[in-house]
């Protein structure tokens, strides 16, 4: 069919009448009528989004710029007509999942007096020694491995950010 379209309008452009193209194609006139008619439909299906692209760009934006903003709040901020679900799902297609800050040791003064008289003991040690030291308040990274090759890629966010996966509820 896509093929004798296409032949109808090629006739039909170089000038021939519905009559001369039934002749040589062997087709009715409704046939060359509704070949001339047919556009092409763009491939939809579902439920049409209630969000825009632009919409979609300042949703990303704001939570890129406050990464710890809720859904509620850059829904009521960026007043958009939609719910803060909708808001998520954004967010999720633009890999900005939801995450918690990971809990960290607060350390205390004698922590930071015990670290400070070890760090006066061993200051004469090279800097291969000290890379094997990991700090109770530190990652797994160094400088050599980022933070997001140890983890799996959807925790990757931003170097140096610690995060964890927060259940989707």
């Amino acid at each position: 069919m896509h093929l004798k379209r296409t032949l109808i309008k090629k006739l039909i452009g170089e000038g021939k009448t519905y009559k001369e193209v039934q002749k040589i194609i062997g087709c009715s006139a409704k046939m060359i009528s509704n070949a001339l008619k047919w556009r092409a439909k763009p491939e939809r299906r579902g439920r049409k989004r209630k969000t825009t692209i632009k919409m979609d760009r300042r949703i990303t934006r704001m939570a890129k710029a406050q990464p710890m903003i809720s859904s509620r709040m850059i829904k009521d901020s960026l007043e958009l007509p939609v719910s803060t679900v909708t808001v998520r799902r954004r967010l999720c297609e633009a890999n900005l999942f939801s995450r918690i800050p990971r809990k960290v040791p607060l350390l205390k003064k004698r922590h930071v007096q015990k670290r400070l008289q070890f760090a006066k003991e061993h200051i004469n040690w090279p800097k291969e020694k000290w890379r094997n030291i990991l700090w109770t308040d530190e990652n797994l990274a160094s400088p050599e491995i980022p933070f997001w090759e140890l983890d799996p890629p959807h925790m990757a966010s931003q170097p140096g950010a610690r995060l964890e996966r927060r259940p989707a509820y």
